[in-house]
C-alpha cells in the first residue's frame, strides 16, 4: 500500500499513525492456463501456517465493459467455489457491478496469485479482453483492509452506498452453504459486518446515501428538472429494480411501466409500490414491451441478462428526449444505441456523477470511518497473527485442559505484548504479491522465534 496507509502487507502499522489510506493494487496477470486442472497440481503444504489474501478487479481498476466479462452470477458461484476449493482451504466470492472479488486462504506456502487469477479468467472464457492492469493482489493486512473497506462502503462508487453491505453478507451465505467459508473468513466477515452495523449507528456516512438505483433516478432529475408528467419503463423485477422502481415512485413519477420475463414477478412489484405510494402503473408482457418504448421518457435496466436486450435498432424511432440508464452488469443496453437520436445512454459508470446534498457531509465522517476500519483491522490482525503461534491442541477445536488454556493465554498475552515492537520490525514492504507473502511468512518465522526465547526465559 501507499501514501498515508498505517500498514504494511504484513498486517503491522507505520509510524506515525495516521488515517487508514487507499489500497495499492498489484496490478500484475498470468499467462493463460491451458487447463484448469491445474488447480489440483499445487503443492499444499501440511505445516505452513494459513493464509489470507484477495484478488479480483473492480472500479477502481476496470471499466463497465471489462467488470461486466468477468462479473460472475449467484447461481455461477457455486462452480467457481467448487474449482477454488481444490487447493484452497476457505474461498468467498463477491461480484456485483462494480466488482468481482476473491476473499480465499490457503494452506500452502507456494501462492501463485497470477495463477488464481487466472483461473478466474478461464472460468469466465474473458482471455483477449483484459490487460494486466485490470487486476489486484492483495495479501494478509491489506486483504483484510480491502474487505473492511468495502463492508463499510468508502471503497463504494459512490461512497454511502447502502446496498454492499447487504451484497457481502448474501456472498457470505453462498460460501456458506457451499461449506467453502473456515475459521478465518467467518471471523474476518463477522467482524465485518459488526463494522458495517457501526458505521451506520455512529457515523453519518450513509444519510442520505445515494445506491446505484437511487442515484439513477437523481440522474433522471437532473435531466429533466421534475418527474411530474413523465413517463419511466423499469426492466426487471429483482432487488435494483424494486428500489429503482419505488425512488420513481418517490419522486412523483407520472406514470411507471414495469416489465420482467416473468410477469408475475413485475406484478408484484407494482402492487407492494401501490400499497406505499399513490402513482399511476401499469405491467406489460417482456416479449412486447418495446413496443411502448415511444412514449415513454425515461428507460432503466436492471436485468440478469447475459446479451443485451435493448439495441440502437429499438431505440432508433424515439421522438421525444428519452434517458436510458442501464444498471445491469452485463450490460441490457447496446452500448450503439448511444447514437440513436434523442436518446441519452448512461450506464453504471456515469452514476459517480451523481452528487446529493449529503455527500459532504458523508465525506466528513469519513475519517471516523477510518478510525474505526483502523481499530477492527488491529483487532482481526492481532487474532490472526496468533494463530500459528497457537499449540496444535489448540488448532484442532477439542476443548482444552486448564493447562492448555493457559499456555494459549500465554501465547495471546505475548503478542499484545510485542506487538507495537513487530509493527516496528516490519513496518516494510516492497509492493509486490510475491515479496508481501515472502515477508508475511518470514513475519511469522520470526514471531516463532521470539516466542520460544520469551517462553524460555520464563515470560
Amino acid at each position: 500500500m501507499k501514501g498515508s496507509n498505517n500498514f504494511n502487507h504484513n498486517g503491522f502499522m507505520k509510524e506515525p499513525i495516521a488515517d487508514a489510506g487507499s489500497i495499492r493494487y498489484n496490478s500484475r496477470i498470468p499467462e493463460r492456463s491451458d487447463d484448469l486442472t491445474q488447480l489440483e497440481d499445487i503443492n499444499l503444504g501440511e505445516t505452513a501456517p494459513s493464509t489470507f489474501f484477495a484478488f479480483g478487479l473492480n472500479h477502481r481498476t476496470a471499466p463497465v465493459n471489462i467488470r461486466e466479462k468477468l462479473h460472475i452470477d449467484d447461481a455461477e458461484i457455486p462452480a467457481f467455489l467448487r474449482l477454488l476449493k481444490k487447493t484452497l482451504a476457505e474461498c468467498l466470492v463477491l461480484s456485483t457491478c462494480n466488482r468481482t472479488e476473491i476473499y480465499a486462504v490457503s494452506d500452502s506456502p507456494n501462492i501463485d496469485a497470477k495463477f488464481y487469477i487466472n483461473a478466474l479468467i478461464d472460468f469466465k472464457a474473458a482471455h483477449g479482453e483484459v490487460n494486466d492492469e485490470h487486476f489486484f493482489s492483495l495479501i494478509s493486512c491489506a486483504a483484510s483492509q480491502q474487505f473492511f473497506n468495502v463492508a463499510t462502503s468508502i471503497d463504494s462508487k459512490i461512497v454511502g452506498d447502502s446496498q454492499i453491505l447487504r451484497q457481502l453478507r448474501g456472498a457470505y451465505y453462498i460460501a456458506q452453504e457451499n461449506e467453502s467459508t473456515g475459521r478465518i473468513l467467518h471471523q474476518l466477515c463477522q467482524r465485518a459486518f459488526k463494522l458495517g452495523k457501526q458505521t451506520y449507528n455512529e457515523s453519518s456516512i450513509h444519510d442520505g446515501a445515494v445506491s446505484a438505483s437511487v442515484g439513477a433516478v437523481e440522474l433522471a432529475v437532473r435531466t429533466f428538472g421534475f418527474l411530474e408528467g413523465k413517463t419511466a419503463l423499469v426492466i426487471g423485477a429483482g432487488e435494483m429494480a424494486r428500489q429503482i422502481a419505488e425512488a420513481l415512485a418517490n419522486k412523483r413519477i407520472g406514470k411507471l411501466i414495469i416489465t420482467n420475463r416473468t410477469r408475475s414477478h413485475a406484478e408484484e412489484l407494482l402492487s407492494r409500490l401501490s400499497l406505499s405510494f399513490d402513482s399511476r402503473g401499469e405491467v406489460v408482457d417482456f416479449a412486447t414491451f418495446r413496443g411502448v418504448l415511444p412514449e415513454v421518457d425515461i428507460v432503466m435496466s436492471s436485468t440478469g441478462s447475459d446479451e443485451p436486450i435493448l439495441t440502437r435498432q429499438d431505440l432508433g424511432c424515439q421522438t421525444r428526449n428519452t434517458l436510458v440508464v442501464d444498471i445491469a452488469v452485463p450490460r441490457d443496453v447496446d452500448v450503439s444505441a448511444r447514437e440513436c437520436q434523442n436518446v441519452i445512454l448512461k450506464n453504471i459508470d456515469d452514476l459517480n456523477l451523481i452528487v446529493d446534498a449529503t455527500r459532504q457531509k458523508r465525506l466528513n465522517d469519513l475519517p471516523k470511518v477510518k478510525k474505526m476500519i483502523m481499530q477492527e483491522m488491529v483487532d482481526f490482525l492481532t487474532w490472526y497473527y496468533t494463530l500459528p503461534l497457537l499449540p496444535a491442541y489448540e488448532k484442532t477445536g477439542v476443548k482444552p485442559d486448564k493447562q492448555q488454556t493457559d499456555d494459549v493465554l500465554r501465547v495471546k498475552e505475548f503478542l499484545n505484548q510485542n506487538v507495537s515492537e513487530i509493527h516496528r520490525l516490519y513496518a516494510r514492504t516492497n509492493g509486490n504479491f510475491d515479496d508481501d507473502l515472502a515477508n508475511h511468512f518470514d513475519l511469522i518465522d520470526r514471531l516463532q522465534s521470539m516466542k520460544t526465547r520469551a517462553f524460555a526465559a520464563g515470560v
